[in-house]
């Protein structure tokens, strides 16, 4: 598990800050902020600022074009370098909550070029929710000191590559 000691990024555009990149939405569904889930890390955005799409449908795709860092099934987790060095974990389910990767395909490699959009791991939001989890796909930046800023779509409800899903300022 990732831990980020950086103060939580604010939800609002700063007035004296530049758009630096914006995420398309990496599942359908409802938008929620980190503090609006259980987990008590997320909320205190202890695991890194970020997003989280509760979804409808199984499939989660590359919010940006990246790198796959790394892969760790047993925790639900991707890592996606984008080429300006942002890390951004996806994580399918709150920390601790689908245990060694059941019911996830996986469908990239470590170390494989991702464009943004492309499939990353397919998921059944169903048999998440009757396991008495949250079908979340959750959205964090690991390395996000240099971001003044980001700002979630005005839109509640996303679909799969929504473009504008999460927009970073610096």
């Amino acid at each position: 598990m990732t831990y980020s000691i950086a103060k939580p990024l604010s939800y609002s555009a700063p007035a004296s800050a530049g758009v630096v990149m914006q995420l398309k939405a990496p599942a359908t569904g409802e938008v929620l902020r980190l503090d609006e889930l259980s987990h008590p890390l997320l909320q205190a955005g202890l695991l890194g600022s970020g997003a989280a799409v509760s979804m409808t449908t199984g499939e989660i795709c590359a919010p940006v074009s990246g790198v796959v860092h790394s892969i760790s099934v047993a925790r639900a987790q991707l890592v996606l370098v984008h080429p300006k060095g942002l890390k951004l974990q996806l994580q399918i389910g709150q920390p601790g909550e689908i245990g060694y990767g059941e019911r996830l395909r996986w469908l990239v490699k470590k170390g494989q070029r991702c464009e943004a959009g492309l499939p990353l791991i397919q998921s059944d939001p169903l048999w998440i929710k009757q396991q008495g989890a949250l079908p979340v796909c959750v959205l964090t930046l690991l390395n996000a000191a240099r971001l003044k800023a980001l700002v979630l779509t005005s839109d509640p409800k996303v679909r799969l590559n929504d473009d504008g899903f999460l927009t970073l300022y610096a």
